[in-house]
């Protein structure tokens, strides 16, 4: 135990991932409640037990440690509010400037789109879109007018609804 302390010291000013935060404790708590629940008659056996969960209950204690000492090793701990915001404000921005440079370069490289084009799940995607069209379309021509104008109703109704949807996301991305 106390070369693994004096290894995590010497690390104490390396940068670390969420995911390599130890915050595992539930097994030590369900270890130390389910110590102190059992009822023992035999008294060295009570002492035993109390000796066990004092034991568990330092364990616990130090992995808080080390769990506290790990997170302050977190990239960004030490940011308050607004420079949290602030930088994600600059990311933010450096994210729609890249994603504006992929947009040009993808239209601009012709190369590119036609072999984007020739591959096959596009050429697969353009195939069932074709069908789906003379499907629906071959079910509309035997549609009677009613029915027709309340399809077409629907499809207007949708399409405003998809419409609103896409300029709420994009206040919201705004935000």
């Amino acid at each position: 135990m106390e070369n693994n302390t004096d290894h995590s010291e010497q690390n104490n000013f390396s940068p670390i991932t969420v995911q390599d935060v130890d915050v595992d404790f539930l097994p030590i708590v369900y270890e130390i409640i389910r110590s102190v629940e059992r009822d023992f008659h035999d008294n060295s056996a009570k002492a035993r037990e109390s000796q066990d969960c004092s034991q568990r209950v330092l364990e616990l204690q130090k992995k808080f440690e080390v769990a506290r000492t790990q997170i302050k090793r977190l990239p960004g701990i030490d940011y308050n509010k607004q420079d949290q915001l602030k930088q994600f404000e600059i990311l933010r921005t450096q994210l729609r400037l890249k994603r504006e440079l992929l947009q040009k370069y993808l239209a601009n490289n012709e190369h590119l789109v036609q072999k984007l084009a020739d591959s096959y799940p596009v050429r697969r995607a353009a195939q069932l879109a074709v069908s789906i069209f003379y499907r629906g379309k071959a079910k509309v021509e035997k549609m009677d007018p009613q029915e027709l104008s309340s399809l077409m109703s629907f499809l207007r109704k949708f399409s405003e609804n998809i419409k609103e949807g896409i300029q709420d996301a994009k206040k919201q991305i705004k935000k």
